[in-house]
């Protein structure tokens, strides 16, 4: 009977699945972060939304994680707080 040798990492995973999982991980990491977000933003920043509306773009947000959380981000109405200081930034001085 052959004796048993001792397997290398490299040998049982192979470098190029190191890096993929390397870096969905950070692609999760960021969508993570980006849903979170989100949700915030619906729940403590949007004084200007009613129950209702809150409620649809949280149940949006919980549904779709990563496309509820693109799309409430590029379709949410920005804030005349956020407005005034765009307007304030771009007037030559």
């Amino acid at each position: 009977m052959a004796a048993a040798r001792d397997l290398t990492l490299t040998e049982i995973v192979p470098p190029a699945v190191g890096f993929w999982v390397f870096g969905f991980g950070i692609l999760g990491l960021f969508a993570l972060v980006a849903w979170i977000v989100g949700l915030l933003d619906v729940l403590r920043a949007r004084d200007d939304l009613d129950t209702r509306q809150k409620s649809g773009w949280i149940l949006v947000i919980v549904l779709l994680p990563i496309l509820g959380t693109l799309y409430y981000f590029w379709r949410r109405p920005t804030l005349d707080s956020e407005r005034e200081k765009l307007f304030r930034d771009q007037t030559p001085r």
